[in-house]
């Protein structure tokens, strides 16, 4: 159960990265560029962000409920073997 807790802990710091990355890319949207000069929004892809971002969302919320599930099969184990 342990390897399923690393496992659920490294997926939820994968999510977070994703997360992390889409919103550089949407914060990134309008900032300037070289200058004075705005980057045009079609160069953005704002809504393959959004997608992302709610990807990320989910697979951080399934990776948690796989952490939560192990930790109470391990304290079921644990009360059985008291």
């Amino acid at each position: 159960m342990i390897d399923a807790l690393q496992t659920a802990f490294t997926g939820m710091a994968r999510a977070t990265d994703r997360l992390g990355a889409a919103a550089q890319t949407i914060a990134s949207a309008g900032a300037p560029v070289s200058g004075t000069s705005l980057e045009p929004a079609a160069q953005v892809d704002l809504s393959g962000a959004a997608v992302e971002l709610l990807g990320a969302k989910s697979a951080f919320a399934l990776n948690a409920a796989v952490a939560r599930t192990a930790d109470r099969m391990t304290g079921q184990l644990l009360d059985i073997n008291a």
